[in-house]
């Protein structure tokens, strides 16, 4: 995105650019909502449809999104950033809909797919409040923004809680789309569009490869147990994925501005960054999927594990943690010029492999559960908190703001795989009732929290040892701009990927 500055230089706060941040605030909490929504009504939604791909409901909409960020920041250059915003809204409305009647498993994706729009509207709300809000009110409304965007995670466990009690997990989708709704009439009437344009070529292409790749090989994936992982089907499935994949490579190697720019990715510190946020991103949406089986199973299924809450209940072990995560955030803006981003990310690692070994092992009741999820809620902190610093480190100061996109990509499209991954790998443990329903014994809990472990050791190995470098782990200067837009592809894993 042009970091083109068109703000205007006088005047203060007025009705309409209080209500204007108000509903940035409120379309920010919409990008987590999305995905926290989802996040606890698992359980229900795969008993209901008798499915064992539960992993798709989150990965469809973080895939899509980690694709559509940098595509809308370049149509958002070409065409307005307000109009944009508005474009996203209302695919997103449409998920929702579809989501809330969907029939069918197969419907139900295709809605969360589309859901997956809103999430560009993270970075397109701070780079639109850049260009149109007075100089004067920027810094209070960007603060204001955030805060509030904090606030609101300490309380969405418990709207989502009395929605999935009272309505079912239909209701959860229902008032996503009462809330895009509202939010999109409001931001039409209260923020005007950006009086900025800048061609760019946008490579639809290299996108869909991308996007088509990674479907198709997840698809092997989440079906080769199913097929045989010596089927036609499933080897079919890697080999058109990979060869997609691998086309994406070759056009971003050579066309003249691409998705990806992946000769980035040849910096040292550049691949720490990158592969240190794919392991707390993937690691948050394994983490959240186990949360809610094992606090939302009822005990009298037998299953080895179930705390037998209900939404409004599981709200008093994800709320806290919500509030130490926003903790942890505040800690490592203190803390970051001191110690590095380097050591802030590897801590916070370090906590979600304790508090994710401590949900698959100890879960016999509320207090350990509620031990592991405050682990969970340290780490994702640190951890979340830490990308910026290790982006700035790592890149130039006049393309901190590209290459901070490209890795958000990266990193995004990586977490999209691990809820399929979790779900084929519990899938080698279940068994189904004699009507469909699929039943994860305590095994596949135990397994899950395995596959999480696993992947924070390798992350935290490649960091500490052939990843490392001496600037990562050294004093982060403070950049010139303290307003700098989020990058174009900021796409949360997880409800405190925005924080």
């Amino acid at each position: 995105m042009s970091t083109t500055d068109t703000r205007v230089e006088a005047g203060g706060w007025t009705p309409r650019l209080v209500l204007s941040t108000v509903t940035m605030v409120m379309i920010l909490e919409g990008t987590a909502l999305g995905y926290s929504l989802v996040t606890t009504a698992l359980p229900a939604v795969t008993t209901h449809f008798k499915t064992d791909q539960g992993g798709w409901l989150l990965t469809g909409f973080i895939l899509s999104g980690a694709i559509l960020c940098p595509l809308v920041g370049k149509l958002a250059d070409i065409h307005g950033k307000r109009r944009m915003m508005i474009a996203c809204l209302l695919v997103s409305t449409v998920g929702s809909l579809v989501s809330t009647v969907a029939p069918t498993f197969g419907v139900l994706i295709a809605g969360r797919l589309l859901q997956g729009a809103v999430l560009p509207t993270m970075f397109l709300s701070y780079s639109l409040m850049r260009d149109v809000y007075p100089r004067r009110i920027l810094p209070l409304a960007s603060a204001v923004t955030m805060t509030g965007t904090g606030v609101f995670s300490i309380g969405t466990p418990f709207l989502i809680g009395w929605l999935l009690d009272t309505w079912g997990f239909r209701g959860l989708f229902a008032f996503d789309v009462l809330w895009m709704a509202i939010l999109t009439p409001l931001l039409l009437a209260t923020t005007q569009e950006t009086p900025l344009r800048v061609p760019a070529r946008v490579d639809f292409l290299g996108a869909g490869m991308l996007g088509f790749g990674l479907g198709i090989v997840l698809l092997g994936i989440s079906f080769g147990s199913t097929w045989g992982w010596g089927s036609v089907n499933t080897l079919g499935a890697f080999v058109v994925g990979l060869a997609l994949m691998a086309g994406f490579v070759v056009r971003s190697l050579n066309f003249p501005d691409p998705l990806v720019d992946l000769r980035i990715f040849t910096r040292r510190p550049i691949v720490l960054a990158a592969v240190t946020a794919a392991t707390a991103y993937g690691s948050t949406a394994i983490a959240s999927s186990l949360s809610a089986m094992i606090g939302l199973t009822p005990g009298e299924a037998k299953l080895g594990y179930g705390l037998g809450m209900s939404a409004s209940e599981f709200a008093s072990v994800t709320a806290p943690q919500a509030v130490v995560t926003v903790i942890m955030g505040v800690v490592v803006g203190k803390l970051l010029n001191r110690v590095g981003g380097a050591t802030m990310m590897r801590t916070g690692l370090l906590l979600l492999g304790v508090g994710g070994l401590l949900l698959g092992f100890y879960h016999g009741d509320y207090l350990p559960v509620l031990v592991a999820a405050l682990f969970l809620g340290a780490g994702t902190g640190l951890a979340y908190g830490s990308i910026p610093g290790l982006v700035i480190a790592g890149a130039p100061a006049d393309k901190q703001g590209s290459i901070a996109g490209m890795v958000q990509v990266s990193y995004s499209g990586f977490a999209s795989t691990t809820p399929v991954v979790l779900f084929v790998i519990m899938g080698q443990f279940a068994t189904r009732t004699p009507d469909g329903t699929v039943l994860y014994p305590d095994s596949s809990i135990n397994a899950g929290a395995v596959f999480m472990g696993i992947l924070i050791v390798v992350g935290l190995l490649l960091a500490s040892t052939v990843l490392r470098g001496r600037k990562q782990d050294s004093m982060i200067d403070p950049l010139p701009d303290s307003l700098a837009e989020p990058s174009a592809a900021t796409v949360a894993a997880g409800p405190e990927g925005r924080r």
